[in-house]
């Protein structure tokens, strides 16, 4: 079980390098026009949840406490971001890892079957 808690937490501190970054690279124009920004926070925050939900599988615990998780590890990098001179704290990026967190929870729900089958 320790193994796949090295997991989530190696996620969170790639999470934190990269929500952190004091100058991130400008995203193109393009990009940005169609959300490239939030698009990369759900998908951040969908890896969390599904590590999260995983590490409590191996313990026979409910998953649901893996997407409370990534959410309120969202609103703390989001708060973190407003102690920043080159970084904001936005809502819609808090909503967009609230987002991500739920789909990885639904995906790793689905996928359920999939894992039971695995370990027969």
């Amino acid at each position: 079980m320790r193994g796949r808690w090295t997991w989530v937490v190696g996620w969170a501190v790639l999470i934190e390098v990269l929500l952190l970054w004091p100058s991130p690279p400008e995203v193109p124009r393009l990009l940005r026009s169609i959300g490239f920004d939030k698009i990369v926070h759900a998908g951040l925050f969908a890896v969390q949840a599904m590590l999260g939900a995983w590490a409590l599988e191996a313990s026979k615990r409910p998953a649901w406490p893996a997407l409370v998780g990534a959410i309120a590890f969202g609103a703390l990098t989001e708060m973190q971001q407003e102690l920043m001179p080159s970084r904001a704290m936005e809502l819609g990026d808090l909503l967009a890892d609230a987002a991500g967190a739920a789909i990885g929870l639904a995906l790793f729900a689905a996928w359920a079957p999939t894992r039971r089958e695995l370990h027969r």
